[in-house]
Formats: structure tokens, sequence, C-alpha cells
């Protein structure tokens, strides 16, 4: 090889390197901020193929809409309650340079963007009552208009740092943790309350119904054994008709009969009895001997 294309290879290597130092792409979804030696000097804002001078660096913003979830805030309301509102907001750049002149970073300004906002929902949501708060009170729009009342402050606040607040929502408003022991504990006092009340209740009930099977019981009880004594007083009469009229007809062989039956029911197997034998429990076995 030539000194002459020595030289020209080495012109064309130092021409490629420049315009690779020089040349720099801006996505759709990006703007770009050219720097020299730490000061801004230009912004890009348009997609496509864009050049710097070789010592320039670039800093990148983005320019979609961007969501920042902050941490749990605490509110003290207008009524003295203390509740922690878990929030978002939706914001976007609109000016780089003074996003870099003010937090130098995009997560910078998102930080100091937060900070702003806490503090007008701390604002906002103070001036109202727990209640309307959670659950609107009797204005159905006023958890609209608190939210839009939020975010206008705060779009107001951080115009200065280069961005916009687009929108503000809360997800959630608890009451702090020691808070919701303390209402967890009444709400299981009072459901103890409710549940002791109801046995009670149950157990009254059931001594009624005890109380009540039990006379019915003995109701129940004292008709049968007055029907079965009325019963049985009809039938010791109906026997005693029947002795009476076997009785009238033949009175030596009733009594004879009768003196068997004596004999069955007091002598059983195995029976000894000490009697006189001139007694008139065997009347009927003297006179067999004769």
């Amino acid at each position: 090889m030539s000194p002459k294309q020595t030289v020209l290879g080495i012109i064309i290597g130092a021409i490629v390197v420049l315009i690779g130092m020089s040349a720099f792409s801006v996505d759709e979804r990006k703007q770009a901020l050219v720097l020299q030696f730490g000061q801004a000097k230009d912004v890009q804002e348009g997609a496509g193929l864009h050049f710097k001078l070789p010592w320039q660096t670039v800093e990148f913003f983005d320019k979609r809409l961007l969501v920042s979830d902050a941490l749990p805030n605490e509110v003290i309301t207008k009524d003295k309650k203390t509740i922690e509102v878990d929030n978002y907001t939706r914001w976007e750049i609109v000016n780089p340079l003074l996003v870099f002149q003010v937090a130098r970073t995009q997560s910078g300004v998102a930080a100091r963007m937060q900070d702003v906002v806490r503090g007008k929902v701390r604002e906002v949501l103070g001036q109202h009552t727990l209640n309307e708060i959670v659950s609107g009170g009797e204005d159905e729009n006023l958890r609209r208009e608190l939210m839009i009342s939020i975010r206008d402050r705060a779009d107001k606040d951080v115009r200065s740092l280069g961005i916009r607040v687009v929108d503000v929502r809360i997800k959630r408003a608890d009451l702090p943790k020691a808070n919701s022991e303390k209402v967890f504990d009444r709400m299981k006092a009072e459901r103890q309350r409710i549940a002791k009340e109801y046995r009670s209740e149950g157990e009254e009930a059931a001594k009624e119904i005890r109380a009540q099977a039990e006379k019915e019981r003995k109701v129940l009880l004292a008709e049968a054994y007055k029907k079965s004594q009325t019963i049985r007083g009809h039938a010791d009469a109906e026997a005693t008709k029947v002795y009476a009229k076997a009785y009238q007809r033949d009175p030596k062989f009733y009594a004879f009969s009768r003196s068997l039956e004596s004999y069955k029911k007091s002598i059983g197997e195995g029976s000894r009895l000490v009697i006189s034998p001139t007694s008139e429990f065997f009347q009927f076995f003297e006179q067999s001997r004769k």
C-alpha cells in the first residue's frame, strides 16, 4: 500500500469515527438534551437521526405519559382522624431542559414531583371529614372534585420543574395500623356482645321450651294415670259383677274355686307353710277326707 493510500485510509477512518461520535438517534418515545461540558446546548424532540459535536453528550428523557406510585401518605382529616392515603400520579415531561436544570435526571424530578403531590393531598383532604373522603358524603361528585383540586394545585407548583401533572388518583384510604387494630377490637367486642345476647336469648327460650315440655309431660302422665284408673275401676266393677253372679249361682263352687286360686298363688314350688290343720284355709282338704 502506497503512502498516499495509507493517508487516505486514515482520513476516512477519522471521518467515520467523527461521524459515529457526532451522530445519535432519538426514539419516538424519547426526547434528547444535548450537553456540552455539563451545560445544556440543544433539545431534540423529533424522532430520527441527529448530529452533535464529538465532545458533546446526550441525555434522554421520556416523552410518554409516566406513572409514579408514591408511598402511603398520612393525612389528618377535618374531624381530626388520621388516615393513610395511597395514591398514584400520571405526569409527563414538557421541558427536558428545565428538568435537567432543576433535577438533573428524570428520577430526580419524579421524586420532587411526588413530594409536591403528597403535600397537596394532605392540604386538600385535610379540609374534609373522614366520611366525606371515604364515601363522598352527600355530594356524589365530591371524590372527583377532590382529585381535580389536588391535580390542579400540584400541576401549578410543578410547572417550574418542567413537567405537567395529568392526573392524581387515590387507590385506597385506610386507618393507620394501630387505629385499625383498635377498630377491629371494638368490632370484635361488639360481635361478642351480640353473640352473648343471642346465647342468652337461646338459653332462655330453651328453658321455656323445656318447662313447657315438662308441663305437658306431667299433664299427659296425669291424664294417662286417670284414664288407667278409670278403666281399672270399670274392670274391677265388671269383675265384681261377674263374681257376684257366679256366687249367686253356686256359692259353694265359687268358694271352692276361690280357694284353689288362693292355693295356687300362695303355695309355690318348694314352699313351706306353718299353719294349723284346722284352719279355714284347708277346709276343703278336710272335707275331702270325710
